[in-house]
């Protein structure tokens, strides 16, 4: 019970905290990276596997910097990237 409302408060700080734009989609760090940046607000990012399609939270704070944290559905999977 408790990691489900660990999850949800993480998924809602991210929606908060995103906005409407959409980020433009780039490698994260650079073209050999196995990840994808999707959303960054400065305080996380959001990425997903480029095999996989499988997201996650970057952290980009000053005492976690590049703590990767799973983003799930409201089932407990893991969300995949859809794209456009």
């Amino acid at each position: 019970m408790k990691n489900k409302i660990l999850v949800a408060i993480i998924i809602g700080l991210i929606v908060i905290c995103t906005g409407c734009a959409k980020a433009e989609e780039t490698p994260y760090q650079s073209e050999t990276s196995m990840f994808i940046k999707v959303e960054d607000s400065g305080v996380f990012g959001v990425v997903y596997n480029k095999e996989t399609k499988v997201m996650y939270a970057i952290s980009q704070g000053v005492y976690n910097c590049g703590s990767l944290t799973l983003l799930v559905n409201a089932d407990g999977s893991p969300m995949i990237y859809r794209g456009e």
